[in-house]
């Protein structure tokens, strides 16, 4: 059965696209001349009176002596931005068939994108605070390669979820039938509130007011969820684990500027804002984090994150293509662990470095990262034997070595390093690329060597080193074998 999404009509964007693009400069335009002609008023009205005259500013005098054509430039320029703006609106359009999902976009420079449903690699919600305002989201459909995604701003809120699950649906090449297609129609995007029976404008603002309050009140996670598989984080061991993570560096660059200003001034013109970087970074890491949440959802699995500005991202079955485990080493009193994946898209365009989400769970405990990877990875449990780094890899990895090591299950591979700062990486081999075997002058002296996995790029780096020359080898060639069998 065809999912009503995929109609393969060409549609347009929200009618409020163009003010929602270009509404933060326009407000800064309008704020600008509101200045200046504040300043015009005063000086020909209230400075005369008060015997100052107006106002000695250059642009206030050419206001004064040029002022029929300031107000017919101003009236020009505001039908021409707001004649572009529904022209661009007008020829922006994008369609859902059965196969392809498709973007047209432009005034005098076209555009047409087009990506195939199989070829979907997440499908995401993003909702900023201002267009959330006006009751709109924004879509980005991942798709395998580096410039192949679609990103339409904006759409109807529920018309994104909508889209997200018509688009997940066809993507997973799943078949539902008539009741079942009814049914997550009517869980996955619930409908408005009852609306007044009236038409008038009281009527119909009562009904904009209270359909916005609906969104902003709505769970985030819409469809109905595994319960077993939801993992929501904490605010506080968020707020802890990133104090952590950069509290060692802002330590370090305050206590660099306080040694500064009784010695040296001149470097806090250094160190001053390089604390105010990391702290922004911090502060912005846990903004995006709140009310972070994973589940899995008959689409898919879903996240969503988020305060004000929220995102909700998607990830059909089979779209990771590894997985890493990761632990500093002041989180390892608490047993806290952080989850990243790399996936075969990116949102990049128009000269944008905009990457897809990586991070799938930014602290948690080893329960809930267990759980989360058994969300990706049905059944998966870590081996218990590890082939670790000989004796003599302690000159180069001096801590380490005895952790550095690899195992295998029935459908991955898995790689272990690091004593202090720990890190598990994992990797179906299904979704394996490549694999080398590298050693340099020093490793080939210590008979020693590193296997590289590749897989898509992205953070996770598959790789272990220090290990022994002949078991490099020999993970080289049961990777080639079990890569080749599960590919079969």
């Amino acid at each position: 059965m065809t999912h009503p999404v995929a109609d393969g009509e060409w549609h347009r964007l929200y009618p409020a696209t163009p003010f929602l693009r270009g509404g933060i400069v326009v407000i800064a335009i309008i704020g600008y001349l509101f200045v200046q002609f504040r300043d015009l008023f005063i000086g020909v009205f209230i400075g005369s009176v008060a015997g100052r005259g107006p106002s000695e500013d250059p642009f206030t005098r050419w206001l004064l002596e040029h002022a029929v054509l300031a107000l017919v430039l101003v009236f020009a320029g505001l039908v021409l931005v707001i004649g572009f703006g529904w022209l661009s609106w007008r020829m922006h359009t994008y369609r859902v068939t059965d196969e392809l999902i498709e973007e047209r976009e432009g005034v005098i420079w076209r555009r047409h994108r087009r990506g195939r449903l199989d070829r979907v690699q997440g499908v995401d919600i993003v909702r900023p605070l201002f267009p959330r305002l006006f009751g709109a989201a924004r879509l980005d459909i991942s798709m395998a390669g580096s410039d192949g995604s679609i990103r339409l701003s904006y759409v109807a809120s529920a018309r994104a979820d909508e889209l997200r699950a018509g688009i997940l649906a066809a993507a997973s090449a799943r078949r539902r039938s008539e009741s079942e297609a009814g049914e997550v129609e009517q869980n996955a995007v619930p409908g408005p509130l009852p609306r007044p029976d009236s038409a008038g404008p009281t009527s119909r603002l009562q009904g904009a007011i209270v359909a916005r309050a609906n969104e902003f009140l709505a769970p985030e996670l819409r469809e109905p969820v595994d319960a077993a598989s939801l993992v929501t984080m904490h605010p506080g061991r968020l707020v802890g684990a990133t104090a952590l993570r950069f509290g060692a560096l802002m330590l370090l660059a305050l206590a660099g500027a306080i040694v500064a200003a009784f010695t040296r001034p001149g470097l806090l013109f250094v160190l001053v804002p390089i604390l105010i970087a990391v702290y922004g970074i911090a502060t912005r890491e846990v903004l995006r984090s709140l009310q972070y949440s994973i589940a899995a959802t008959p689409d898919g699995i879903r996240v969503g994150y988020g305060l004000l500005s929220t995102t909700n991202e998607t990830l059909p079955p089979g779209r990771v293509h590894a997985i890493e485990l990761s632990q500093p080493l002041f989180w390892r009193p608490f047993g806290w662990w952080r989850v990243r994946i790399n996936r075969a898209s990116s949102l990049a365009r128009d000269g944008g470095t905009s990457i897809a989400n990586t991070t799938i769970l930014p602290v948690g405990t080893i329960e809930e990262t267990l759980r989360v990877v058994g969300l990706v990875l049905p059944d998966w449990a870590e081996p218990t034997e590890f082939t670790v780094s000989p004796r003599r890899a302690r000159w180069v990895r001096w801590f380490s070595w005895r952790r550095n090591g690899f195992a295998f299950d029935e459908r991955t591979v898995v790689l272990r390093r690091g004593r202090f700062w720990r890190t598990l990486t994992v990797v179906p081999f299904a979704r394996i690329q490549s694999v080398g075997v590298e050693d340099g002058p020093l490793a080939r002296r210590l008979r020693l060597a590193r296997v590289d996995v590749h897989t898509v790029a992205g953070v996770v780096r598959a790789r272990v080193g220090a290990l022994d020359a002949e078991d490099a080898v020999g993970l080289w060639r049961d990777i080639e074998s079990r890569t080749l069998a599960a590919l079969t």
